[in-house]
């Protein structure tokens, strides 16, 4: 009944926003073009006073997936976990996707929020991820293949997107990627709600829907699109 009564909703909004409102698929609301894509599935904020100006202080976990071809997600990456752990009896579960998982900081000077800026910075460390029965099958992938870690510059560009404006990452430990650091931008995307529907903002302006896999124990979450770019 409850699925029924949200997908009435969600059609009556579509009628009433019209052009406005796309679906997630047709509006391009997954673009190609991303590298990769990780949602917030938790955060804890704070706000702290620092040399007299104002800060909002946090820490998040997210996860998510990395396109092939990418740093993140080499042609061979999967292939050799799966050599490796093959060589010591292991199964690995669905090798061929690379699952991202990061632990964030982020740190917002809200000082001048009055004159419409606010900026500020993050970094963390983030790990490709893979699924083998030394860790549990059913689970998600959390045996860890690769580790890096990132640095960036962040401008909230619209009230429901932050844009990174410089970022980093540098691989740690073996295997070696991004040795003298890889660029990258990105865009968070804060999902906000539209006559009781929960969106993300695109760049066009359009809202598209939050869908169900998107979400975190049902709550809509902060969507993480980052791109490489080539030196």
């Amino acid at each position: 009944m409850k699925r029924r009564v949200n997908a009435l909703v969600l059609l009556i909004v579509l009628s009433v926003l019209g052009p406005a409102l796309a679906t997630g698929e047709a509006g391009g609301h997954r673009s190609p073009s991303n590298d990769v894509v990780l949602y917030e599935l938790n955060e804890q904020a704070q706000f702290t006073v620092d040399k007299g100006r104002l800060h909002r202080v946090a820490m998040s976990g997210l996860e998510g997936k990395a396109r092939l071809g990418t740093p993140l997600c080499t042609e061979d990456l999967m292939d050799q976990a799966e050599k490796v752990f093959k060589a010591r009896q292991r199964t690995v579960k669905d090798a061929g996707r690379c699952t991202v998982v990061a632990f964030g900081n982020s740190d917002l000077d809200l000082g001048d929020r009055d004159l419409g800026i606010v900026q500020g910075t993050i970094d963390g460390t983030l790990y490709v991820v893979v699924n083998s029965e030394l860790t549990n099958l059913t689970d998600a992938p959390e045996l860890v293949v690769m580790t890096g870690s990132f640095t960036g510059t962040v401008v909230v560009t619209d009230a429901a997107i932050i844009t990174i404006t410089g970022g980093t990452l540098t691989g740690t430990g073996s295997p070696t990627f991004c040795p003298g650091g890889c660029k990258f931008t990105g865009k968070f995307r804060q999902p906000f709600t539209v006559h009781h529907v929960a969106v993300y903002k695109k760049d066009s302006g359009q809202l598209v829907p939050v869908l169900p896999d998107e979400r975190a124990l049902g709550d809509p979450t902060v969507r993480l699109e980052i791109t490489f770019v080539d030196d």
